[in-house]
């Protein structure tokens, strides 16, 4: 992982200086934000991997800046905060945070946190005029397109607009139609690790999913609940 850049949106000088800190004793590049605007000039700039985001900044919420940057980039991003409610928890993951982790936090745990994300999928940025299109990466189920590629899913020739896990989570169930897998295992898949995640994220997601790609309220789920195992997506 050694290269890698860190965003830190952080405006408590001491939780950003214990953070950069650890992340650079494991050899990651770091760059530090205390206020929203600065932290989306640094994201366009900077080009991190990950970015690790507060949710209280003197200017702008996280929440504003997460929508911001998904806007046109599935980079990870992290939430932390000292907000604790499950509501907090849910919208950040609605508008599409991987992760969210309360203050005061073990360092260590979320460096976890922070390596385990970064051993996932190659993260998707809006293409500069200049560059080579990406590979298609298109799965077509009837009047559902799925297209990795270009970061966009389409429900009879309509874009919908999907957080980054939520893509990602319909991406790799669409691959293994009609395969069944338990909340853990989609967890471990899409969010990189096993045991210190809350599996309930998985369920928020795939609901989100449901209500967003589904136009005629008689058909059938496309991604079904099997009671007792898991979820499959019907082919």
């Amino acid at each position: 992982m050694e290269g890698k850049k860190v965003l830190i949106v952080e405006d408590d000088t001491k939780i950003q200086q214990l953070l950069v800190l650890y992340l650079e004793k494991k050899g990651y590049r770091t760059a530090v934000a205390q206020r929203g605007a600065e932290a989306l000039r640094l994201f366009e700039s900077e080009q991190p991997d990950l970015i690790l985001l507060d949710i209280l900044l003197p200017d702008m919420d996280g929440y504003q800046i997460c929508q911001e940057i998904r806007s046109c980039s599935n980079v990870p991003i992290l939430f932390m905060s000292c907000m604790k409610e499950a509501d907090n928890i849910i919208q950040a993951l609605k508008l599409g945070g991987d992760d969210y982790i309360t203050k005061p936090f073990d360092p260590k745990v979320l460096m976890a946190r922070v390596e385990a994300k970064l051993r996932r999928a190659p993260i998707f940025r809006r293409t500069a005029p200049t560059e080579e299109p990406a590979p298609a990466r298109i799965l077509v189920f009837d009047d559902l397109e799925i297209d990795l590629a270009n970061y966009r899913v389409a429900v009879g020739g309509q874009p919908v607009s999907l957080a980054a896990k939520e893509l990602q989570l319909l991406f790799f169930l669409a691959q293994h139609p009609n395969q069944v897998f338990t909340a853990q295992e989609l967890y471990t898949r899409i969010w990189g690790y096993k045991d210190i995640g809350d599996y309930r994220t998985v369920m928020t997601h795939i609901s989100n999913i449901r209500k967003k790609i589904k136009t005629d309220p008689s058909a059938p789920e496309r991604i079904q609940n099997i009671r007792g195992f898991g979820y499959k997506f019907n082919l």
